[in-house]
């Protein structure tokens, strides 16, 4: 279920460019540190902002998805 189709529409402003880049910067360190859920909301609100997530964050994303579907399986 891929989200990748959608049109991305990256801010202009580099003020705003630059804070996705930090919440995408945020999104890897929780998804490094283990806190998956805390990495997918990061990656959804960007998602929300900018219509799409680039392909190596759509990754991670997936990937904590399934972390955390493993976690509530226990």
């Amino acid at each position: 279920m891929s989200r990748g189709s959608h049109t991305t529409t990256w801010p202009v402003d580099p003020g705003h460019r630059e804070a996705i880049d930090t919440l995408l910067v945020m999104a890897e360190a929780e998804d490094r540190w283990g806190e998956a859920r805390r990495a997918i909301e990061l990656l959804d609100n960007v998602e929300q902002i900018v219509g799409a997530l680039p392909q190596p964050y759509e990754r991670i994303r997936g990937r904590c998805r399934s972390v955390t579907v493993r976690t509530q399986m226990r």
